[in-house]
């Protein structure tokens, strides 16, 4: 997969979006922490003005833990965080899409105008996201996945990642000696994204090596295909 560096890939994704101060999606784990660190590493984001979102969802006992581990996280970058607290209540969707839901809406009350929110979201989580469609009978429009960039409540919403392998993320937070949280609900194989990711992208790697990298590749032609229709 070509640029797997992460520095690079963000500050060339960040220089094709629109300018403006940045709000990183913060959740404590391992991919969110990596890219705080990379964010607050660039000063042309620190001069477009960087800050930092943690939701917390209250839905397991140690939650309160992992939002003071971000907040000693941006406290150690020197980087202004908001710990929003929010109820998430179950419903037809289930579970996981309703804190999903409900952690979209609080990044959409906090934005500023004209603010860029950013998320640590790789090319693992766009085949996921993929696969978990295409299971769904998605049409041309939801097999898009995950844009790189949208607007989104009142800016913009950047996914500059999309093309980095989980191992480059997760290199880069070995390289820097990063600590990183770890929710159980990522691993309940009860989820549906959960079983895709530890139970059906683990078997087809075990085949195709690039799978993760080929769907996110599909993904993003189909991107280009749907814009196109839409043009």
């Amino acid at each position: 997969m070509p640029n797997v560096d992460p520095i690079l890939r963000l500050r060339d994704g960040l220089a094709a979006s629109p300018p403006g101060p940045v709000l990183v999606a913060l959740s404590g784990g391992p991919d969110s922490c990596a890219l705080l660190h990379a964010l607050a590493a660039l000063p042309e984001v620190r001069v477009r003005g960087l800050r930092a979102l943690h939701v917390d969802h209250g839905l397991h006992s140690a939650s309160a833990g992992w939002a003071q581990h971000a907040r000693a996280l941006c406290a150690g970058a020197v980087v202004p965080l908001e710990v929003v607290p929010v109820a998430v209540r179950a419903h037809g969707t289930g579970l996981e899409a309703a804190a999903r839901e409900a952690r979209y809406a609080a990044l959409r009350t906090a934005q500023r105008d004209g603010e860029l929110v950013v998320t640590a979201h790789h090319a693992d989580d766009q085949a996921e996201t993929l696969l978990w469609r295409l299971l769904r009978g998605a049409g041309p429009e939801g097999l898009a996945a995950m844009r790189p960039l949208r607007r989104f409540g009142r800016g913009w919403l950047a996914r500059p990642w999309l093309d980095l392998p989980r191992m480059a993320i997760r290199a880069y937070l070995d390289q820097h000696g990063l600590a990183s949280v770890d929710d159980p609900a990522n691993g309940d194989l009860r989820h549906d994204r959960s079983f895709l990711r530890h139970a059906v992208l683990p078997l087809l790697k075990s085949r195709w090596p690039q799978a993760a990298g080929g769907l996110a590749r599909s993904a993003a032609m189909l991107d280009h295909g749907a814009r196109q229709l839409r043009a």
